[in-house]
Protein backbone atom coordinates (compact mmCIF):
# COMPACT_ATOMS: atom_id res chain seq x y z
CA UNK A 1 0.00 0.00 0.00
CA UNK A 2 1.53 3.30 -1.18
CA UNK A 3 2.15 5.90 1.76
CA UNK A 4 1.00 9.34 2.06
CA UNK A 5 4.18 10.51 0.84
CA UNK A 6 4.46 8.64 -2.28
CA UNK A 7 1.07 9.26 -3.16
CA UNK A 8 1.52 13.42 -2.41
CA UNK A 9 5.06 13.20 -4.44
CA UNK A 10 3.23 11.60 -7.59
CA UNK A 11 0.39 13.84 -7.00
CA UNK A 12 3.20 16.62 -7.28
CA UNK A 13 4.64 14.65 -10.36
CA UNK A 14 1.37 14.61 -12.52
CA UNK A 15 0.55 18.55 -11.79
CA UNK A 16 4.80 18.86 -12.79
CA UNK A 17 4.21 17.25 -16.03
CA UNK A 18 0.55 19.05 -16.32
CA UNK A 19 1.81 22.86 -15.71
CA UNK A 20 4.83 22.19 -17.88
CA UNK A 21 2.95 20.41 -21.17
CA UNK A 22 0.59 23.41 -20.93
CA UNK A 23 3.13 25.69 -20.86
CA UNK A 24 2.24 27.47 -17.33
CA UNK A 25 4.78 28.66 -15.63
CA UNK A 26 6.01 26.20 -12.26
CA UNK A 27 6.44 27.71 -8.96
CA UNK A 28 5.65 26.78 -5.54
CA UNK A 29 1.70 28.29 -5.81
CA UNK A 30 0.91 26.81 -9.25
CA UNK A 31 2.32 23.44 -7.97
CA UNK A 32 0.66 23.13 -4.84
CA UNK A 33 -2.82 24.54 -6.63
CA UNK A 34 -2.66 22.08 -9.42
CA UNK A 35 -1.42 19.27 -6.83
CA UNK A 36 -3.90 19.81 -4.30
CA UNK A 37 -0.72 19.25 -1.52
CA UNK A 38 0.81 21.72 1.20
CA UNK A 39 3.17 24.44 0.57
CA UNK A 40 6.06 22.78 2.17
CA UNK A 41 5.42 19.92 0.24
CA UNK A 42 5.31 21.32 -2.97
CA UNK A 43 8.72 23.75 -1.92
CA UNK A 44 10.63 20.55 -1.51
CA UNK A 45 9.65 18.52 -4.20
CA UNK A 46 10.18 21.54 -6.47
CA UNK A 47 13.80 22.16 -4.95
CA UNK A 48 15.02 18.60 -5.41
CA UNK A 49 13.28 17.94 -9.14
CA UNK A 50 13.43 21.44 -10.52
CA UNK A 51 15.32 21.38 -13.68
CA UNK A 52 18.43 22.62 -13.85
CA UNK A 53 18.41 25.90 -16.41
CA UNK A 54 21.24 25.94 -18.17
CA UNK A 55 21.41 22.62 -19.30
CA UNK A 56 21.32 21.97 -23.20
CA UNK A 57 17.95 20.72 -25.08
CA UNK A 58 17.89 17.70 -25.34
CA UNK A 59 19.74 16.29 -28.92
CA UNK A 60 16.87 14.74 -30.29
CA UNK A 61 18.90 13.56 -34.08
CA UNK A 62 21.31 11.65 -31.77
CA UNK A 63 18.78 9.92 -29.42
CA UNK A 64 16.43 9.48 -32.01
CA UNK A 65 17.56 5.77 -33.10
CA UNK A 66 18.12 5.17 -29.71
CA UNK A 67 14.53 6.21 -28.72
CA UNK A 68 12.82 4.77 -31.86
CA UNK A 69 12.65 1.01 -31.01
CA UNK A 70 11.76 2.16 -27.16
CA UNK A 71 8.67 4.17 -28.72
CA UNK A 72 7.30 1.85 -31.06
CA UNK A 73 7.49 -0.67 -28.18
CA UNK A 74 5.54 1.94 -26.05
CA UNK A 75 3.20 2.37 -29.23
CA UNK A 76 2.78 -0.63 -29.64
CA UNK A 77 2.36 -1.62 -26.08
CA UNK A 78 -0.48 1.15 -26.02
CA UNK A 79 -2.49 0.22 -29.15
CA UNK A 80 -2.38 -3.49 -27.95
CA UNK A 81 -3.73 -2.54 -24.19
CA UNK A 82 -6.04 -0.09 -25.88
CA UNK A 83 -7.25 -3.15 -28.38
CA UNK A 84 -8.07 -5.41 -25.15
CA UNK A 85 -9.92 -2.53 -23.40
CA UNK A 86 -11.77 -1.61 -26.45
CA UNK A 87 -12.50 -5.41 -27.28
CA UNK A 88 -13.40 -5.89 -23.29
CA UNK A 89 -16.14 -2.93 -23.24
CA UNK A 90 -17.58 -4.08 -26.97
CA UNK A 91 -17.79 -7.29 -24.87
CA UNK A 92 -19.19 -5.95 -21.96
CA UNK A 93 -21.19 -3.71 -24.19
CA UNK A 94 -22.80 -6.78 -25.88
CA UNK A 95 -23.33 -8.91 -22.70
CA UNK A 96 -25.39 -5.71 -21.71
CA UNK A 97 -27.11 -5.67 -24.96
CA UNK A 98 -27.83 -9.16 -24.81
CA UNK A 99 -29.40 -8.85 -21.38
CA UNK A 100 -31.29 -5.58 -22.35
CA UNK A 101 -32.63 -7.90 -25.20
CA UNK A 102 -33.59 -10.54 -23.32
CA UNK A 103 -35.25 -8.30 -20.64
CA UNK A 104 -37.06 -6.65 -22.99
CA UNK A 105 -38.03 -9.99 -24.85
CA UNK A 106 -39.36 -11.24 -21.30
CA UNK A 107 -41.46 -7.97 -20.88
CA UNK A 108 -42.93 -8.20 -24.14
CA UNK A 109 -43.90 -12.09 -23.08
CA UNK A 110 -45.27 -10.53 -19.84
CA UNK A 111 -47.34 -7.68 -21.56
CA UNK A 112 -48.64 -10.36 -24.20
CA UNK A 113 -49.68 -12.69 -21.03
CA UNK A 114 -51.50 -9.67 -19.30
CA UNK A 115 -53.31 -8.81 -22.79
CA UNK A 116 -54.34 -11.81 -22.92
CA UNK A 117 -55.56 -12.49 -19.84
CA UNK A 118 -56.91 -8.72 -19.68
CA UNK A 119 -58.88 -10.50 -22.98
CA UNK A 120 -60.37 -13.34 -21.10
CA UNK A 121 -61.10 -11.48 -18.09
CA UNK A 122 -63.21 -9.09 -19.91
CA UNK A 123 -65.01 -11.53 -21.98
CA UNK A 124 -65.42 -13.50 -19.05
CA UNK A 125 -66.98 -10.20 -17.21
CA UNK A 126 -69.12 -9.40 -19.98
CA UNK A 127 -70.84 -13.18 -19.69
CA UNK A 128 -71.29 -12.44 -16.46
CA UNK A 129 -73.12 -9.31 -16.85
CA UNK A 130 -74.85 -10.81 -19.04
CA UNK A 131 -75.93 -13.57 -17.50
CA UNK A 132 -77.11 -11.12 -14.22
CA UNK A 133 -79.17 -9.49 -16.47
CA UNK A 134 -80.84 -12.35 -18.15
CA UNK A 135 -80.85 -13.86 -13.75
CA UNK A 136 -82.75 -10.11 -12.52
CA UNK A 137 -85.17 -10.61 -15.86
CA UNK A 138 -85.90 -13.85 -14.69
CA UNK A 139 -86.24 -12.80 -11.01
CA UNK A 140 -88.28 -9.90 -11.87
CA UNK A 141 -90.64 -11.91 -14.40
CA UNK A 142 -91.08 -14.54 -11.54
CA UNK A 143 -91.89 -12.06 -9.01
CA UNK A 144 -94.58 -10.84 -11.36
CA UNK A 145 -95.68 -14.14 -12.29
CA UNK A 146 -95.68 -14.77 -7.69
CA UNK A 147 -97.74 -11.29 -7.87
CA UNK A 148 -100.05 -12.48 -10.07
CA UNK A 149 -100.55 -15.90 -8.53
CA UNK A 150 -100.74 -14.60 -4.99
CA UNK A 151 -103.64 -11.86 -6.83
CA UNK A 152 -104.84 -14.63 -8.12
CA UNK A 153 -105.30 -16.69 -5.14
CA UNK A 154 -106.48 -13.70 -3.25
CA UNK A 155 -109.05 -13.69 -5.45
CA UNK A 156 -110.21 -17.07 -5.40
CA UNK A 157 -109.64 -17.38 -1.49
CA UNK A 158 -112.34 -14.56 -1.25
CA UNK A 159 -114.58 -15.78 -3.94
CA UNK A 160 -114.45 -19.34 -2.06
CA UNK A 161 -115.19 -17.17 1.31
CA UNK A 162 -118.00 -15.65 -0.77
CA UNK A 163 -119.35 -18.82 -1.63
CA UNK A 164 -118.69 -20.32 1.85
CA UNK A 165 -120.98 -17.88 3.13
CA UNK A 166 -123.08 -17.88 0.80
CA UNK A 167 -123.26 -21.54 1.20
CA UNK A 168 -123.74 -21.13 4.97
CA UNK A 169 -126.55 -18.70 4.49
CA UNK A 170 -128.54 -21.42 2.02
CA UNK A 171 -127.84 -23.92 4.51
CA UNK A 172 -129.08 -22.04 7.28
CA UNK A 173 -131.85 -20.90 4.86
CA UNK A 174 -132.69 -24.57 4.23
CA UNK A 175 -132.40 -25.08 8.23
CA UNK A 176 -134.98 -22.42 8.89
CA UNK A 177 -137.39 -23.77 5.75
CA UNK A 178 -136.90 -27.35 7.32
CA UNK A 179 -137.48 -26.79 10.68
CA UNK A 180 -140.55 -24.64 9.41
CA UNK A 181 -141.95 -27.50 7.55
CA UNK A 182 -141.12 -30.01 10.31
CA UNK A 183 -142.96 -28.01 12.79
CA UNK A 184 -146.27 -27.79 10.07
CA UNK A 185 -145.72 -31.34 9.40
CA UNK A 186 -145.98 -31.95 13.57
CA UNK A 187 -148.81 -29.33 13.65
CA UNK A 188 -150.57 -31.28 10.44
CA UNK A 189 -150.12 -34.55 12.02
CA UNK A 190 -151.69 -33.61 15.41
CA UNK A 191 -154.66 -32.05 13.80
CA UNK A 192 -154.76 -35.00 11.73
CA UNK A 193 -154.55 -37.31 14.96
CA UNK A 194 -156.78 -35.53 17.03
CA UNK A 195 -159.43 -34.97 13.88
CA UNK A 196 -160.02 -38.85 13.96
Amino acid sequence: MPTRRDVTTAAIADAFATLTREGRPVTVRALREEAGVGTDAAREWLAKNRPARDVPTVPTEVLAPVFAPLWSAAVAAARDENAESVAAEREALLTAEAAALQSAEQAIARADAADARITTLTAELEKLRTDLAASIDRAQAAEAAAATARDTAAAEIAAERDRARTAEQTAAAAQATATTLREVVDTLNTRDRSGK
